[in-house]
């Protein structure tokens, strides 16, 4: 130990390996540039690396793509396991994960309503803007829930998966399709109006 008081404490900073992982780690950057990147189509994948790991790391017989293709039943369970190992963990988080959960629920599923009136509708409209409009708030407690996850594994940055792959790429590219025929769409049909 140095006898210098005014020295930074020294302490191990390890990061967990995505192999050791309980649940699945992402950096906050790379969690928002691919959500709203690739239109929140990245949420489907999300829950299911969430699940595969947890099944990796519990033992526990589940289907991960089942629980990340229906995962408005399953939010609740996922952010109270995270919230079970923060527990048993004894990990210094505070968080409301049935109150996060219910908000993703409610969120994706006025999205959903959102998106079907939209589809019928010939114009755009104040439907297609609120539609845009709730992705973030859509998204929002899975970045919490994220960052809960990211302590429980001890890796708060989510530094182990902060790089963007080239399969990253290809779907945010297959996103910026969505968003430009969006784009494309409003402006056509706007000028058309």
């Amino acid at each position: 130990m140095d006898s210098n008081i005014y020295s930074a404490p020294e302490a191990e900073l390890d990061t967990v390996s995505e192999d050791e992982a309980q649940f699945y780690i992402v950096s906050p950057t790379k969690f928002w540039v691919m959500s709203l990147g690739t239109v929140g189509i990245y949420s489907v994948y999300w829950f299911y690396r969430h699940w595969a790991e947890y099944q990796r790391a519990s033992g526990e017989n589940m289907w991960p793509v089942m629980r990340a293709i229906f995962s408005i039943f399953f939010t609740h369970s996922l952010f109270s396991r995270i919230q079970s190992r923060i527990e048993i963990d004894k990990v210094d988080y505070r968080w409301v994960p049935a109150l996060w959960a219910t908000l993703y629920v409610v969120f994706a599923i006025a999205g959903a309503i959102v998106d079907r009136i939209s589809y019928y509708s010939d114009v755009i409209s104040l439907i297609d803007i609120v539609s845009i409009l709730l992705l973030p708030f859509t998204l929002w407690p899975l970045y919490e829930g994220q960052k809960a996850a990211n302590m429980v594994n001890g890796d708060i940055s989510g530094q182990a998966n902060s790089r963007f792959t080239p399969w990253n790429f290809v779907w945010l590219a297959v996103g910026a399709v969505f968003w430009g025929v969006g784009i494309f769409g409003a402006y056509y049909l706007l000028g058309n109006v």
